[in-house]
């Protein structure tokens, strides 16, 4: 994925950064605009549901059952393996996005090993 830039590495290194904040920024407007307000609430428990209440379930749901800090962990994991750079960068991602969505711990080790091998990847080995 960040492979391309193997002569300018800081190239890679802003581009996973960019990638990383828009997504936490785009799961924290989610959690504001869907998730917090008790009116959508309200109209999920409706008979004619809208769309976005399926996105609130499954978000409950891998919020409940920890699916996010099992992929945010896993990735972290795979990053131990010697995994190419975008998995270090989804590591760090998806480890944002599970302690913003109730699962810190897990959460917090994946963003400590994703981060953790980013910085010390060799850029001329991936």
């Amino acid at each position: 994925m960040l492979q391309f830039h193997r002569r300018h590495p800081f190239i890679a290194d802003a581009i996973g950064l960019a990638l990383v904040s828009i997504n936490l920024e785009l799961m924290l407007l989610f959690r504001d605009n869907y998730l917090q307000p008790r009116a959508w609430g309200i109209a999920c428990a409706a008979v004619n549901r809208p769309m976005v209440c399926m996105a609130r379930d499954a978000d409950g749901w891998l919020s409940g059952y920890y699916g996010w800090g099992a992929a945010a962990l896993y990735a972290g994991l795979l990053t131990l393996i010697h995994a190419p750079s975008g998995v270090s960068v989804a590591a760090v991602s998806l480890g944002a996005l599970a302690i913003v969505n109730g699962n810190a711990t897990w959460g917090a080790i994946a963003v400590c090993l994703g981060a953790w091998s980013w910085m010390r990847r060799d850029f001329y080995r991936n």
